[in-house]
């Protein structure tokens, strides 16, 4: 075999063997066993002078498992359910589109490491789809093998009937008939739409509303800090029965369109308020296991079965068994965090859960690259060394979703592949493979690197790059706290951290070799459009921090400060661009509101220190 064929992801074993079958199409020999969405992936490569394909179905095999046989007699796939029918079509159909003129005769043998392969967006953090972008993410996943589709609704990012007054604007938020089109859609390409909210933590926007301000556990909010981040009423009060009401009441607004889920991802983590501030509660996690049995018996009562983020669970490993059937969901976001402990605590109560690592793009803009595949890999190995059921990999918004659909291609492709077969990733195969089947041009490398700029922060970092800090958080006063932007955990931060000389240089020349790489490649399509955005937007970071810098010393450069400011203008033009080709309306206003009111700050400062000069 002289070329290796790339499969995304790749086979559990694949044995290549001497010759070849000439190949211009298939010939089906039991055309009605290829049926929906399977056989609409193999109508163009049907021809009537092609080679047989025939499907056997082996009960033997598991339900997602099949094996290709390509010989001199033709194509033999054997499968037990459609499922793996289906995936044994895509198998083959990645290598149709490689072969030109002939098969190399092959035995592939393939079943994946996770039952479930899911993958979370989070569309609360202003940004909404449109129903047209999820049915492409939705075509791209089930091209990976990717099962499972969670949207994360927080607030009013979902339309709920019964809170009418909070949305001037329904259709720019996420619908019920949304989401009614988009689970048939789905469910035809053999990824299933789970349901995925938030029950107790998470509540800031509902909470800081008049009407169910008296609903949270810290009505006038809690102290975060003894620094002065001081953050809004964001936790329900579990003692109030009328929080297990309210909760009740979003769920029978959201859950009928998305008909027997199975299952329904309802959060339950990071209850801040009860965990920060004067009113901490310090009782071993009994309030928080108490309220949460009301809600898994709640959501039991619907035929569904509830998950849930496992950060308190795993602190409270005694208390696991009191939500009785529960899928817990063991999140960790920074490599090395994931090990056999934080694994084994379910394992040894016989608990379901799924191992959740990120795709690490949320306050970054293109995300810390290395990290996430560290965090991916380990995330893999140690579920399926401890039994999990599945891996959930979680794309979060944290900074007004700054990111584009471009890095979350790449960075769940990752995960697809390390889901499918934890232990065999190759990355420069995924790039080879995105080039040709999503990107349209050369671009996997570049999406790659322009995650690295994180690497010359030689400064120690604490969660969020000091770039996207300095730009989105400190701004040029470090005031840029936005009381009503109830959607973003980073609305409320003060950071005063810039990079220094040395890694704004580095990271400039850094960035210029990458806008060189782009400029080679830029065929003018939309991804092509986000990554020339994103390397704006540091760019323009990098810019920020020198005019920043320039004012801690008192020694503001004018030429400087016009330039980042007609370039920032520049950004939030381009933010909008790539916005709206792509996404509802949603709370745009609230996510551009930090770009451009920094925009009008280099114009203020600009025109004082012309004043100055004079």
């Amino acid at each position: 075999m002289q070329n290796k064929i790339v499969f995304v992801p790749q086979p559990k074993k694949v044995v290549y063997q001497n010759g070849f079958l000439p190949f211009e199409g298939f010939v089906l020999a039991q055309r009605k066993v290829f049926g929906g969405h399977t056989l609409t992936g193999l109508q163009p490569f049907i021809a009537a002078n092609g080679v047989t394909l025939a499907a056997q179905q082996n009960a033997a095999l598991g339900s997602q498992a099949y094996v290709i046989t390509v010989d001199k007699t033709g194509v033999t796939v054997q499968y037990a359910t459609q499922t793996g029918l289906h995936y044994a079509v895509l198998t083959l159909l990645q290598a149709a589109k490689q072969c030109k003129g002939k098969l190399p005769f092959m035995c592939v043998h393939d079943e994946p490491d996770f039952v479930s392969r899911g993958f979370m967006l989070d569309i609360s953090r202003n940004k909404v789809p449109t129903l047209a972008t999820l049915k492409k993410l939705v075509d791209y996943l089930s091209d990976v093998k990717v099962n499972m589709l969670q949207l994360y609704v927080e607030g009013r990012s979902f339309y709920y009937p019964s809170k009418a007054e909070c949305y001037s604007r329904p259709d720019d938020y996420l619908t019920s008939a949304d989401i009614v089109a988009l689970k048939k859609y789905a469910e035809q390409r053999f990824v299933s739409l789970v349901p995925c909210g938030n029950c107790y933590g998470h509540m800031t926007y509902w909470l800081n509303q008049p009407q169910y301000n008296r609903l949270a556990y810290s009505p006038n909010g809690f102290d975060w800090s003894k620094d002065g981040l001081h953050c809004p009423a964001g936790t329900l009060n579990p003692a109030d029965p009328d929080s297990v009401r309210f909760v009740r009441g979003l769920f029978d607004d959201m859950l009928p369109a998305f008909g027997n889920a199975g299952l329904f991802n309802i959060g339950g983590d990071e209850p801040f308020d009860t965990i920060y501030g004067e009113h901490a509660l310090d009782d071993d996690g009994e309030t928080y296991f108490s309220y949460m049995q009301q809600i898994c018996a709640d959501v039991r009562s619907r035929g569904l079965t509830p998950m849930m983020w496992g950060d308190v669970a795993h602190n409270h490993p005694d208390k696991i068994d009191r939500l009785g059937d529960v899928v817990y969901l063991e999140w960790h976001y920074d490599k090395g965090l994931f090990n056999d402990e934080c694994c084994r605590v379910y394992a040894q109560k016989g608990a379901r859960f799924y191992v959740c690592p990120s795709s690490g793009l949320y306050s970054s803009v293109t995300g810390k690259t290395d990290n996430m595949l560290a965090n991916i890999a380990e995330a893999a190995y140690y579920g399926k060394k401890h039994g999990a059921e599945g891996m959930l990999n979680t794309d979060w918004g944290d900074g007004a979703s700054s990111q584009s659909f471009v890095s979350s291609v790449y960075c769940q492709g990752v995960a697809a592949c390390y889901s499918w077969n934890a232990t065999c990733f190759d990355d420069g195969e995924l790039q080879q493979w995105l080039n040709d089947n999503v990107y349209g041009c050369n671009l996997s490398a570049i999406v790659a690197d322009l995650g690295r700029y994180v690497n010359l922060q030689k400064q120690k970092m604490n969660m969020i790059p000091f770039l996207f800090s300095a730009l989105y958080i400190r701004g040029l006063d470090c005031m840029q706290v936005d009381y009503d932007n109830y959607s973003d955990p980073l609305a409320f931060f003060r950071r005063d951290e810039l990079l220094t000389t040395d890694e704004s240089n580095d990271t400039q020349a850094f960035l210029d070799d990458i806008r060189a790489r782009l400029d080679s490649v830029d065929n003018g399509n939309l991804y092509c459009a986000e990554a020339r955005y994103a390397l704006d937007m540091l760019t323009w970071a990098v810019m920020h921090t020198r005019v920043c810098r320039g004012l801690r010393n008192d020694n503001p450069d004018v030429g400087l400060v016009r330039q980042t400011a007609d370039f920032g203008e520049k950004c939030v033009l381009q933010h909008k661009q790539v916005w709206f080709a792509r996404n509802k309306r949603s709370d745009y206003a609230k996510a551009s509101f930090r770009w451009t009111r920094l925009v009008k700050k280099y114009r203020q400062l600009l025109s004082e220190l012309t004043a100055k000069r004079k």
